[in-house]
Order: C-alpha cells, then sequence, then structure tokens
C-alpha cells in the first residue's frame, strides 16, 4: 500500500494556510501564503495562489504535490477557488468540514490533554460564529453552536471598524488601546447581549448589522456588516487620521470588557456542560491574549491551551487532524510545542542578500554576545534565526529585539521602526526559568511559550523592564527555554548577566500593514526602510555602510 498524505486547506476569506500531514510517518508541515507572497492575510484571487504553499510543504515533508490522495476543505460554505482546488486535485478525495469543527480540531488535537472543553469563537463562517464541543482522545463531540448573526467576534470587529483602528485584522490595535479608556459603555452593552445557560448567544437589534448576508466571500469587507445602531449612538465613527479621543478610548475599553466578560461566562459553561477541567481555546478571538489572561487568572480552570494560530491560519492544521482523527481513527501523534515550520536559510544566503541591499557585513563565531552587547547599548537588532514562525506573532525567530529598561523605548521603536500608533504594546521575551521574579501568573496552569496569554507585572518587573509593561500593568509575554529556543535564551541570558534583566523587549519583524518577514531579502529590505542599527541572519551581522 502507499503512503498517505492528508492536505488540510483553510482562509477561504483571508489568510490562506494549509497543512500537510504524512501519514506514515506523523510529520506535519505547515505553510501560510502570505509569507511567500508578502501580501498580509492572503486571499485567494487566482488559480496560480493556490499551489505555491501547497507545494512549500510538500517540499517539506519529501513529496510530490501529486501524491496527496486527500484533501481536506476547512468550509462548507461556496467558494469559487474550490472549484479551483477540485481541479488541481482532480484524482484526489476531496472532503469539506465544518469551518468552526476545524477550529476546534486544530487547537483540541495539538494540545497536550486527551480530554478538555473546546470554546472556539470568531467572527462567522459556514453559518456560525463558535462553538462549544468535547474533546476526548480522537473524538470531537458538539455540545452548542453559536449562529453567525449572535457573534461577539463580529461585534469586536465592528467596534474597532467603528474607532478608526481599520478593518478585519485591525483588532489588536482596539486590544491595545483598551486600556487608555474606561469601560463607560459596558452596561448598556451588556442590555444587548444575553449569555444563555447553555452556552449560546443572543446579540439584541441593536448590535446587528445592516446586512444579515454574511457568508458571502470577502464578506469582512463589506462595510455594510461593520455598523450598527448602538454604535453609532456611541459617537461619530471616526476616520483615520483623525484624532483618537476619550470617546474612543472609552468604546474601546467597553468592548473589550464586553468580550472578557462572555469569554469568561462561556468557558465556564463550556467546562461545566463537559464536566473536563482543561481548556482550549481557538478562533479569531482567542488572538485577544488580554481575555486569554483573564481566563488564565480566573483559578477557574486546571489547564488552558490557547492555539498561537487560533485564527483562519490555524484551518487548515485543523481540517487535517480532523480528517486524520475523527474519519480515519489515527491515533494521537501530534503535539504543538512550537510554531516555527517556515523556511530556514544559509549564512551564504544572508550574506548574498546583505551584499545585494549595499550593507556591511561580517560572519560572527558568537552572535548571541554581540545582540546582548548591542541591545545593552541601547541598539534595536533585526534577528532572523532558524524556520520561520506561524501566525501573527515572532518567537525568536525573525523579531526586533531592544531593551526594555528605557520606557522610551517602546515609543521609538513604534514610531521609527514599526511605523505604527504609539499606543501599541510590545512584548517582553523573559528566561522561562526567571519569569516569576518579574511576573505573577498562575503556575503550571498554561504554556507561557507562545505569547498568548497577557500576565501581570510586578514591582520588580515594572522597573525593570517598563517598555514592555502596558499602561494597565500587564504584558504578553513569552517564557524563553534552553531547550526550545537555544540561541535566542543564549541572547537574553547575555543581556541579562550584563544588565541584571534576563529579559529583551520582542516584537514581530515586519512594518505596518506588512507581514513577517520571511527571507533574508525580506529582512534586508524592512532594515533598510527603519531605524534599526543591526541586522543578525544566522551568523551574519550586518548595518548600513
Amino acid at each position: 500500500m502507499g503512503k498517505s498524505f492528508i492536505l488540510g486547506i483553510g482562509g477561504f476569506y483571508h489568510d490562506y494556510n494549509c497543512a500537510l500531514i504524512d501519514v506514515d510517518s506523523r510529520r506535519v508541515a505547515m505553510c501560510e501564503a502570505e509569507r511567500l507572497s508578502r501580501r498580509k492575510h492572503h486571499t485567494i484571487t487566482e488559480p496560480d495562489d493556490i499551489l505555491v504553499p501547497i507545494q512549500k510543504c510538500c517540499n517539506d515533508l519529501g513529496c510530490r504535490i501529486k501524491d496527496i490522495d486527500t484533501v481536506v476543505l476547512a468550509h462548507t460554505d461556496p467558494f469559487e477557488c474550490k472549484g479551483w482546488i477540485r481541479d488541481e486535485f482532480s484524482k484526489a478525495k476531496v472532503a469539506d468540514v465544518d469551518h468552526h469543527l476545524c477550529h476546534a480540531a486544530a487547537a483540541f488535537f495539538a494540545s497536550p490533554y486527551e480530554d478538555a472543553a473546546i470554546l472556539s469563537l470568531d467572527g462567522f463562517g459556514d453559518g456560525s460564529s463558535g462553538i462549544i464541543a468535547s474533546g476526548s482522545g480522537t473524538t470531537l463531540d458538539e455540545i452548542q453552536r453559536i449562529p453567525a448573526e449572535h457573534s461577539i467576534g463580529l461585534e469586536y470587529l465592528r467596534a474597532t471598524y467603528h474607532i478608526g483602528m481599520g478593518g478585519h485584522g485591525s483588532e489588536g490595535k482596539t486590544q491595545g488601546l483598551a486600556p487608555y479608556g474606561q469601560p463607560v459603555f459596558f452596561d448598556e452593552y451588556m442590555k444587548e447581549i444575553e449569555i444563555l445557560p447553555e452556552g449560546n448567544l443572543r446579540l439584541g437589534q441593536r448590535l446587528r448589522s445592516d446586512d444579515s448576508q454574511l457568508a458571502v466571500e470577502g464578506g469582512y469587507l463589506s462595510s455594510l456588516i461593520l455598523n450598527n445602531e448602538f454604535l453609532t449612538q456611541c459617537c461619530q465613527r471616526r476616520i483615520d487620521p483623525e484624532p483618537l479621543e476619550t470617546v474612543h478610548k472609552d468604546l474601546a475599553a467597553s468592548i473589550q470588557k464586553v468580550l472578557e466578560e462572555v469569554v469568561l461566562r462561556l468557558a465556564a459553561i463550556a467546562v461545566e456542560k463537559t464536566g473536563k477541567d482543561a481548556l482550549v481555546l481557538s478562533g479569531g478571538v482567542s488572538m485577544n491574549s488580554s481575555a486569554n489572561g483573564l481566563l488564565l487568572r480566573s483559578g477557574r480552570f486546571k489547564n488552558i491551551f490557547a492555539l498561537p494560530m487560533s485564527s483562519d491560519r490555524g484551518t487548515g492544521l485543523g481540517a487535517a487532524l480532523y480528517h486524520a482523527h475523527c474519519v480515519m481513527g489515527v491515533p494521537r501523534f501530534y503535539r504543538l510545542d512550537d510554531v516555527f515550520y517556515g523556511q530556514a536559510y544559509t549564512d551564504r544566503h544572508a550574506e548574498r542578500a546583505m551584499r545585494k541591499g549595499g550593507l556591511k557585513y561580517q560572519r560572527c563565531d558568537d552572535v548571541a554576545t554581540v545582540v546582548a552587547e548591542a541591545i545593552r547599548d541601547g541598539k534595536i537588532v533585526g534577528w532572523c534565526q532558524g524556520r520561520s514562525e506561524l501566525g501573527a506573532r515572532a518567537l525568536g525567530h525573525r523579531s526586533i529585539l531592544a531593551d526594555p529598561r528605557n520606557a522610551q523605548t517602546k515609543d521609538f521603536v513604534n514610531a521609527r521602526v514599526k511605523h505604527r500608533e504609539g499606543f501599541r504594546p510590545f512584548a517582553p521575551a523573559v528566561l522561562a526559568e526567571r519569569a516569576e521574579e518579574f511576573f505573577d501568573f498562575p503556575k503550571g496552569v498554561s504554556d507561557l511559550s507562545l505569547m498568548t496569554f497577557t500576565v501581570d507585572t510586578n514591582p520588580n518587573g515594572a522597573q525593570a523592564s517598563p517598555a514592555t509593561t502596558h499602561i494597565d500593568g500587564t504584558a504578553r509575554i513569552q517564557t524563553v527555554h534552553p531547550e526550545r529556543h537555544g540561541l535566542y535564551h543564549s541572547v537574553i541570558e547575555r543581556f541579562g548577566e550584563m544588565t541584571g534583566v534576563p529579559i529583551v523587549l520582542n516584537t514581530s519583524f515586519n512594518d505596518k500593514e506588512e507581514p513577517i518577514v520571511e527571507t533574508p531579502e525580506n529582512a534586508v529590505f524592512m532594515f533598510m526602510h527603519s531605524d534599526m542599527d543591526l541586522l543578525c541572519i544566522g551568523n551574519v551581522i550586518g548595518q548600513e555602510k
């Protein structure tokens, strides 16, 4: 019998991605199209778009596209591109799986838990905006489904749009802005939201959009679904670059508190209905690290796992794992301990890119010490090592690193490097073995290495690392482990030895509205168009001549 390869494809609205499983060897490859196309939140526009990330996954597993015998699509809604996919894989078995089951499968089957309650919330897909499910071994049992028209994720997007932060993909700006305001609209908001005992939601008419036709291609791009009566009554819609006023900050604070209230109550219902003491989070709403942090700090859950690609970026993985476990009955074999599934590049490639970009460069035998010294001296460093990360957050393979001890570093990096709003926070990357000295969090409840939770910064941490402490005293922490993060850990360790602070400011290596850099050429281009001091790719260190 020949080898079996399962290809999961997701992101038909946005964030096109795929995952390939070699069933025999139990190996997994994944790819997000935006890293290769350089189109943020990549949408499929033509048949040629489809095969590029799939070919990358095939290269990783050493197979050919024609070896793929099963293709699983992470949507049952009709899309034109599904026809293109079926044409490309005319000899393969092609199946559709419900969008929210794909979200749930990605998180549960990638989690470390054999049994867990699952809460998946997002904007909309296949007529729904979320599910509560029970996961046990290789089975998923749906308990409750939330209709698309009662979507808390879509309401958060509506508020984001109304505040003038942007459309889909800009929700993190609202999360960052929220601590600057007061939740003055919270009580009125909650009068419009009913959380039913079985885990369903009901949004009042004032929260409903002008257009209820959500399930159309490009639906997130329709301004009709991004308006409602409630928001209009709160304030007039802000159009960027109009100034951010108090009312906009208050609206951000209000919708953030609403989201946290809804998520906390639904998560409690999920655990109660399933009888499980572990909680798994997925869907785009689970990208909200502040809401996840509230769950973590609540003490209501013994264990929590939040998938780092919980938005549609992870649905290709979910589709493939769902088919492997729930359809084929393959025993559990996968656990997401890191997100390093992209490409790695040689030092020769780095040198060639720097030479072409006109940088002066040299190979270095001890990049950890050189980079730690540069950060200590106030320099901003572009850092590219090994295989790139999946997801929206850099975890030390495609990162920008800076000194967290100076509060002004935050303003400088936002303005001069990332070219974005000044209220946007940055993450502290801290040695895992010393994290408790600077941050307060419940021990053993969750893995904090994936940057999916905010925690409280304690007084020692706030003093040591003001540039990564948000205005509300929290931080979206990344614990850095020697066995998982190698060289990245060494940089922070050396910086800690030099300064007494085993923390660096970490942000994704990308400019505003750009995907995270993938290749050395991407890194050199951004380095040359921003105010960074040093570029380190592998063992090659470059700078302006």
